[in-house]
């Protein structure tokens, strides 16, 4: 399995942690998580493909970027993540 895989599916793993405790922590750290994701996911080609043309580099990180945003989203539907937590 490559890195970007690998990332993609411990995220989506983390969604299962955090999404019982959204209210309390999880959705943060979940928003967090997801954002730092993203941004590595948009470097790796960079840092990995040093030798491929500037083309296929950002076609890769705008590639791997989609994937994590769709399985950042995936993982937060499929979570069980509270938006509303308390009304009062």
């Amino acid at each position: 399995m490559n890195l970007p895989a690998a990332l993609c599916l411990a995220l989506f793993a983390f969604a299962f942690l955090a999404g019982p405790s959204s209210c309390e922590w999880g959705l943060d750290a979940y928003f967090w998580v997801g954002v730092g994701l993203c941004v590595v996911l948009v470097a790796l080609p960079w840092a990995r493909l040093r030798q491929a043309p500037v083309r296929t580099r950002w076609l890769n990180a705008l590639g791997w970027a989609g994937a994590g945003v769709g399985v950042w989203f995936a993982g937060f539907v499929l979570g069980g993540f509270r938006l509303m937590c308390r009304l009062m």
